[in-house]
């Protein structure tokens, strides 16, 4: 897994780095102190993996950055790694396509994690972002301005739709939340019948219009 790294404090970019090219599998292929600087660094080699990012950063952040990123580099993963756990914060980067948002306070071992698993393909937000994601949203929603009724949500409901708007299956949702992919797919079925989407694209496209990630 080829990783660039962007985090502005260099005594915190230089821990990164070493923490980061302990992990078996990892190569750290560069450092750099702001988002231009890592965009820069793709123009010269796009053959990098994943990039690593501190949200606040001079001249340009890691929000900026992710946008950039995934228009002009698609296929490369990005994984914004900050203090910040205001759910603002959170569904600003998530809006912005990261594929991963993770507290600085996080242990190696969930950094590791996360970094494996977006490498799959997956997304990964820490457990204090999910909950702060849970507990910034109320359990009712306005569909639109055609259907001025409220539609109730369960918060069984709502946790297994912010789970399928970042791509996680019903076998990893399952175990997420502890539950069978029985159980799973039949909130799936309940949700679509409640929001009147007849796919889960549909379920995806009404968590993003109405921030529910």
């Amino acid at each position: 897994m080829r990783i660039l790294i962007a985090e502005d404090h260099r005594i915190l970019l230089e821990s990164l780095a070493m923490l980061l090219s302990s992990i078996d599998g990892v190569e750290v292929v560069s450092k750099h102190t702001n988002g231009k600087q890592v965009l820069t660094a793709l123009e010269l080699d796009a053959n990098i993996d994943l990039v690593v990012s501190d949200v606040q950063m001079p001249v340009m952040g890691g929000i900026e950055l992710t946008l950039q990123i995934r228009s002009r580099f698609p296929g490369i993963k990005i994984c914004l790694l900050t203090v910040s756990d205001q759910p603002e914060a959170i569904k600003e980067a998530i809006r912005a396509g990261a594929d991963g948002y993770v507290l600085k306070s996080a242990e190696r071992a969930e950094l590791e994690s996360a970094l494996r698993i977006i490498a799959r393909g997956n997304k990964f937000y820490s457990e204090e972002v999910m909950m702060q994601l849970a507990n910034s949203k109320g359990l009712e929603f306005v569909p639109d301005r055609d259907k001025p009724q409220k539609i109730a949500i369960t918060q069984r409901e709502l946790e297994v739709l912010r789970l399928i708007a970042q791509e996680f299956s019903g076998t990893q949702i399952a175990e997420k939340l502890f539950i069978s992919p029985t159980t799973v797919e039949t909130h799936r079925k309940h949700l679509m019948q409640k929001l009147g989407v007849q796919t889960t694209i549909g379920l995806v496209k009404y968590a993003i219009q109405f921030q529910i990630i």
